[in-house]
């Protein structure tokens, strides 16, 4: 994976996140980065493929979620 966004990094740290155990934090690392990110620039975010990234990573982050909590159940 590329990083073409500062706030990236932290959701590609989720993802390869291996202990399950430490997910939820780095879940909610890359969350904070991308609230963080839309706080500096409210939307609309005058890069319009920044805003796609941002929907598809936080799209991507309720899936590890629920896989996570489907672990856990």
């Amino acid at each position: 994976m590329s990083v073409a966004y500062a706030w990236q990094k932290y959701y590609e740290e989720a993802v390869r996140q291996t202990d399950f155990r430490k997910l939820p934090d780095y879940i909610a690392r890359a969350e904070q980065a991308i609230e963080l990110r839309l706080s500096d620039s409210p939307p609309p975010l005058t890069d319009s493929a920044e805003l796609e990234a941002i929907g598809k990573t936080l799209a991507a982050l309720a899936v590890l979620k629920a896989q996570m909590n489907a672990l856990r159940a």
